[in-house]
């Protein structure tokens, strides 16, 4: 894996999701001409573009002066282009463009180069360009139009506060009042103390605790147990990857590296509890030899002190050339294992406690955390609790993204599961989707909703897929996420592209629930094989819900296994009355192809029960 110094161009559309809702199709076909501007403006100055998913755009290049006069060209022409269209049509984007320090991960880039840039371009104005001060300097007295200060601006997910130049220059002062408590931080990134930078964190989290957040995951800097002192960068930068990945997941509060400095690796988590208001504590210790490493991480309740399911052990035959290598795949998967909708610590004391109360004393916090519990259940009772809660936290909090998110979740899981579905469950699942990207235009798991929501109404794939590589693109290392859109991708007929994604999220978490296995499942039945169709439904545990009894009677049936057909509709006639009286109502719910519904038909039909 290489480093090296490059400008970076990030774009994004305003407003995106809004008119996605009011009009699909005319988006993505203004958003289709608008790429052919921006892409070839890149291409014409020699900026090579890595990522493009949805509206969003990143692109490098060899110098900060090509970046921004690219920037500014991409804005004159999209202007122009604007200027013919109705006001409803017109696509306006907003830039960052930052110098960092990045590194190559095949063809796309990685680090907080890539990370700054992101951060900028939200901040920039709408059809505006936000730089950051490095970039400033270097394209000095070079370009006829210029940037305003808007002075320094504390990022998300950034623990220094940066200076940013803004274009046009009369918007330098609007961007200026954006409220990012940059005062504190620069106290303490002009060279406050450890001590101090504790107490600042402390102080800070007292000050906001009415604010809703994630559970609080507090990274102490991993042990470096080698016998060779120099090996601590290797402990100190997979510390800092694992942090950087974790802060990625919208569900998760990471505490901020530099409050964590005043922290032996040996502090007790009541310590660390009541100092920092940490829910759970990640250790790790690196042990690297000639040719071997070994990673072990500890995840520990900070209630209870008790460790939870830790990622790893990880233990890796090494050679110098792919150490950077190796350090990003340990991190990704440390952070997928932790972070990923299906964690241990979802099922953590602290879950335990908040699913003990009484539903309408929890606060906006504890009733995004009891939407989890959800997934232990699959109850109707849980279900109802759950989008209660979360109906009460969004209006009392309306700007919380994650309850928003959560709330879309719900009402499609009630659709999915046939679980006291709503009437209007598919506008208020669009709703709350949208509501999530109004509070937070970087909440992955709002655009997972709206793919996820995008299927099950029978839109097409292209609109399904624009979504999905969105939420990917904000948080690769979401394991849930992941196979979720890997297993409705298989279900919208592109069963290998699914079945790869759900693949990759197997490799991130080892742990996945096995109820992913459904995609190769059904493939199978798609294809004939139904001896690999009932192999992969064994590997699941036999799943007993009614939709995995009626897709394994129908592949007995088809197999010749007849008496064993019956016997599990039988089965399935007991345990379920209602869903019995159509088995395949879970399967047109995720708008799945219509041979696959037709094979389990006629293997339905064999088995005796007609549908």
């Amino acid at each position: 894996m290489e480093r090296k110094l490059v400008a970076i161009l990030a774009a994004d559309v305003v407003g995106y999701s809004g008119m996605m809702c009011d009009d699909e199709e005319g988006t993505l076909a203004t958003l289709a001409t608008c790429r052919t501007i921006i892409d070839g403006c890149i291409e014409s100055a020699g900026g090579r573009i890595f990522g493009s998913a949805g509206d969003s755009v990143l692109a490098e290049f060899h110098s900060s002066v090509a970046a921004v006069r690219t920037a500014l060209e991409m804005q004159h022409r999209l202007t122009a282009q604007n200027a013919d269209l109705s006001e409803n049509s017109r696509m306006v984007f907003r830039i960052g463009v930052n110098l960092g320090d990045v590194v190559s991960d095949g063809d796309n880039l990685l680090g907080d180069g890539v990370n700054v840039a992101s951060r900028l371009e939200a901040l920039a104005p709408p059809g505006g360009i936000c730089i950051s001060r490095q970039v400033a300097e270097q394209i000095a007295g070079k370009l006829d139009e210029g940037f305003a200060s808007a002075g320094l601006k504390g990022l998300k997910n950034i623990p220094t506060p940066l200076e940013v130049f803004v274009w046009p220059a009369t918007a330098a002062r609007s961007i200026r009042m954006q409220p990012k408590y940059v005062r504190w931080a620069a106290a303490i990134a002009l060279g406050a103390t450890l001590a101090i930078a504790a107490f600042w964190y402390s102080h800070t989290l007292s000050s906001a605790s009415k604010l809703p957040t994630g559970a609080r995951i507090a990274l102490v800097p991993f042990k470096n147990l080698s016998a060779e002192l120099g090996d601590t960068y290797f402990s100190d930068g997979l510390s800092r990857d694992i942090n950087a990945l974790l802060a990625r997941f919208s569900n998760l509060f990471v505490i901020a590296p530099e409050a964590m400095l005043a922290f032996r690796d040996d502090t007790g988590c009541e310590d660390l509890r009541k100092k920092l208001g940490a829910d759970f504590i990640l250790r790790g210790t690196v042990q690297r030899s000639t040719d071997q490493l070994r990673v072990t991480t500890t995840l520990t309740d900070a209630k209870s002190c008790r460790q939870l399911t830790s990622p790893g052990p990880f233990d890796v035959d090494l050679n110098a050339e792919r150490l950077l290598e190796v350090q990003l795949d340990i991190a990704r998967k440390v952070a997928s294992a932790i972070g990923s909708s299906d964690a241990p610590l979802f099922k953590s004391a602290i879950a335990q406690e908040i699913r003990n109360k009484a539903p309408d004393s929890l606060d906006a916090y504890e009733c995004v955390f009891l939407s989890f519990w959800f997934y232990q259940t699959f109850t109707i009772e849980d279900h109802r609790i759950a989008r209660d809660c979360l109906l009460r936290t969004v209006e009392a909090e309306p700007d919380y993204s994650l309850a928003w998110s959560r709330l879309a979740y719900n009402f499609l899981e009630s659709k999915k599961r046939q679980l006291d579905t709503q009437p209007d469950w598919s506008e208020q699942a669009r709703r709350a989707a949208n509501k999530a990207l109004e509070a937070d235009r970087e909440n992955p798991d709002a655009y997972y909703a709206l793919a996820i929501h995008s299927r099950m109404v029978g839109e097409s794939t292209d609109i399904f897929r624009n979504y999905a590589q969105r939420a990917i693109d904000l948080n690769p290392n979401d394991s849930w996420i992941l196979a979720d859109l890997g297993i409705f991708l298989a279900y919208s007929g592109e069963w290998e592209a699914g079945e790869t994604w759900i693949t990759r999220a197997r490799e991130l978490n080892p742990q996945l629930h096995p109820g992913y296995g459904n995609a190769f499942h059904l493939h199978a039945i798609v294809r004939g094989d139904y001896d690999e169709a009932l192999a992969e439904i064994a590997g699941m545990g036999g799943a007993r819900r009614p939709m995995n009894m009626a897709s394994t009677a129908a592949a007995l049936a088809l197999n010749g296994e007849l008496d064993a057909a019956r016997n599990l509709v039988n089965e399935l006639r007991k345990e379920f009355p209602e869903a019995i009286k159509d088995p395949l109502a879970p399967f047109r719910a995720r708008d799945m192809p219509k041979d696959l519904i037709e094979k389990l038909r006629e293997g339905l039909n064999l088995a005796g029960l007609v549908v």
